[in-house]
C-alpha cells in the first residue's frame, strides 16, 4: 500500500494546513500519517493534547531518559516520541525496524525542539527513521499559542 505524503518545503508554512490534510488522511481510510512536530515544548505539548481526540487507542508514549520498550506491533495503535532527536542511534535502529512491521498499523507521532535534519547530514539521525517520521512536518512557531477551535478552522 502506497502512503499518501505530503511536504511543506516552506518551514513557516501554517501548521493548520498539515493537520487538515492529516485529517483527510484519515476520512480516506488511508492509514494514518506518521506527523513530525518541531518546535517549543510547551506548544508542542499543547498540540499533542488537542490531537489527543484524534488518536486510536491503544497508546504509547515514550519520553527522553526512558529505556525505548517496543511493544508488539499488534497492541499499539498511536505511539508517541517525545524529543525523538534523543534517540540513541541503536534505538533509532530498533525503531525504524519497529515502524516496518507497523506499517498502516500504528501512527507514530514524534517532536522535537530543533529540525532533525542538520541531525541526519551529522550522522546522528538515521535518514531512513528520518523520513519515516516526517511524512507530515509541522513547524510550530515560538509566538504561536494553540486554541482548541483552531483544530477546527
Amino acid at each position: 500500500m502506497n502512503n499518501a505524503r505530503a511536504r511543506w518545503p516552506n518551514p513557516n508554512e501554517d501548521w493548520r494546513v498539515a493537520l487538515a490534510v492529516h485529517a483527510d488522511l484519515q476520512q480516506m481510510g488511508m492509514p494514518r500519517a506518521n506527523l513530525l512536530l518541531v518546535g517549543v515544548d510547551d506548544r508542542l505539548q499543547r498540540i499533542l493534547e488537542l490531537l489527543s481526540r484524534d488518536y486510536r487507542e491503544p497508546v504509547a508514549i515514550w519520553t527522553p531518559g526512558e529505556h525505548l520498550v517496543l511493544p508488539p506491533v499488534e497492541q499499539v495503535k498511536t505511539f508517541i516520541l517525545r524529543n525523538v532527536g534523543e534517540l540513541s542511534l541503536v534505538d533509532q535502529g530498533r525503531l525504524f525496524d519497529w515502524l516496518n512491521l507497523a506499517v498502516g498499523r500504528t501512527q507514530v507521532v514524534s517532536t522535537t525542539p530543533e529540525p532533525l535534519l542538520p541531525l541526519v547530514h551529522a550522522g546522528g539521525f538515521l535518514s531512513a527513521l528520518y523520513y519515516r517520521l516526517n511524512v507530515l512536518y509541522v513547524e510550530v512557531p515560538e509566538t504561536f499559542i494553540p486554541q482548541p477551535r483552531s483544530l477546527a478552522s
